[in-house]
């Protein structure tokens, strides 16, 4: 049976193994343990517990008593160990987007021609606009989107967005920082999709246009080097390649930074606001972080409030994580 335990998808979308996501979500749950009841909590052998809670021990993330209670076992907080696993998994899924780039740029170089109308098609600049237009129109449930400057589009608005949003068409975006900095394709294009209720985040760069409708297709724009003057663009049908470019996107999206409607990026934090994460990345109780920062205890719940919802946040735990895939520490 699955485990839908939020923490244990948390701990494990971080890196953490099957056994050491149980072992230190059981921790969180009842407190320091012997290490025999917590094998009895988490259904192992002991010698397997005793290696998963090794492992956890040396990011970090556990300790060990020491004298007669020996075999007792207790979290710790978590705030390093998470810098670390989320460096490691940015530079798992990095390595997956180049390498899925690498996959696409030698299938151009051995593959010139069309692979067929029911895989891969190749689009012209003529009638590119039309096609965003029809994919967009089609979508049912989702549209994740790359986007990056130039723009085809003989307006700045977007209507189809907009239309889609509001009969329920979930839309994820990564944009260019170029992208945001254009005041006016900020204004009329990102803040009111934004406002719609379009999901967004930036980026430096991205590495290339795209955009995925459903889980069926795939519009991807080729760059200058890869393109001839009448192909443009390629559409991408169910295929072996679109899972690839699915998980491109997905790479790109958990690297990204959520994005205000100011247009800014939400780790634009005040002095105060690194200042206090700080203390509770090291431990410190919101009392102790209220005394230093010389500040109410009521204001620093209401600090960590106000960066929990910046985020995207539904626990501690959660805006930890978020604070750590950000680099705000």
């Amino acid at each position: 049976m699955p485990n839908t335990d939020p923490l244990y998808e948390h701990l494990r979308s971080l890196g953490l193994r099957k056994t050491q996501a149980r072992i230190y979500g059981a921790l969180l749950r009842s407190g320091p343990s012997t290490i025999a009841d917590l094998a009895s909590q988490v259904d192992l052998n002991h010698a397997k517990t005793e290696a998963a809670l090794t492992s956890l021990t040396a990011l970090g993330m556990t300790t060990r008593a020491v004298g007669e209670d020996s075999e007792t076992v207790a979290p710790l907080d978590p705030a390093a160990a998470v810098k670390l696993l989320t460096a490691r998994r940015e530079a798992e899924l990095t390595a997956a987007g180049q390498d899925t780039l690498q996959t696409y740029q030698r299938y151009l170089r051995h593959s010139p021609a069309p692979a067929g109308p029911d895989a891969i098609e190749f689009i012209s600049d003529e009638i590119l606009q039309d096609k965003v237009c029809e994919l967009e129109h089609s979508a049912a449930e989702r549209i994740r989107l790359l986007d990056t400057p130039p723009y085809g589009a003989p307006t700045i608005d977007n209507p189809i967005e907009l239309a889609n949003l509001r009969r329920g068409v979930r839309y994820q975006v990564v944009y260019a920082r170029a992208s945001v900095q254009d005041a006016r394709y900020f204004r009329d294009n990102i803040a009111p999709c934004m406002a719609a209720g379009e999901q967004a985040r930036v980026v430096g760069t991205v590495p290339a246009k795209m955009m995925i409708v459903d889980d069926r297709a795939a519009l991807v724009s080729l760059t200058a080097a890869s393109a001839d003057r009448h192909r443009n663009a390629i559409l991408v049908r169910e295929c072996g390649l679109l899972p690839a470019l699915c998980a491109l996107f997905s790479s790109v999206w958990d690297r990204a930074s959520l994005l205000s409607e100011r247009g800014e990026k939400v780790d634009g934090l005040r002095e105060e606001d690194l200042r206090l994460l700080g203390l509770l990345a090291g431990g410190a109780t919101d009392e102790v972080a209220a005394r230093n920062l010389g500040i109410s205890r009521r204001s620093v719940t209401r600090s960590v409030e106000r960066l929990m919802a910046a985020t995207g946040s539904t626990s501690r735990f959660e805006l930890a994580l978020n604070v750590a895939r950000a680099g705000w520490l």
